[in-house]
């Protein structure tokens, strides 16, 4: 677990859980996401490390990519209204080639750099330390 966390309350209707754990400084956006009818599928604030250089290993081999900036998975029947919104969802594809009809949208909040998230800290009064692993 990394960083600060916050409970999203969810529609996906494939998810046996109503509500998750959202990194924080996303949380209000995916949260809006939701109530306004986009089904998110997860997301991701990058932790102030988009761009940056990253090595895996997964069912299908190794692999090197780059950190992704704060984003969301969607369902592709959320997509004309993530467009009204006036996001710009485009499709995502697994290791494996294949998009299961997912598509990532990136957010208009959260951190893109550390200095970012650090500021982010700063201005909710929370210590800025890796690995927090803490649920408001």
């Amino acid at each position: 677990m990394y960083g600060i966390y916050k409970w999203v309350n969810i529609i996906n209707p494939n998810q046996n859980k109503k509500v998750v754990a959202v990194d924080a400084c996303i949380a209000n956006e995916v949260q809006m996401l939701n109530d306004k009818g986009i089904n998110t599928l997860g997301s991701c604030c990058g932790h102030g490390k988009a761009g940056q250089i990253v090595e895996y290993t997964n069912g299908f081999g190794k692999w090197k990519s780059y950190e992704h900036p704060p984003h969301v998975l969607i369902d592709k029947q959320s997509r004309e209204l993530a467009l009204i919104l006036g996001y710009r969802p485009y499709p995502y594809f697994y290791a494996d080639g294949t998009d299961n009809d997912v598509l990532m949208m990136p957010l208009k909040s959260g951190c893109l750099t550390e200095v970012d998230c650090k500021e982010w800290h700063q201005l909710n009064n929370i210590e800025f330390k890796r690995d927090l692993g803490v649920i408001l």
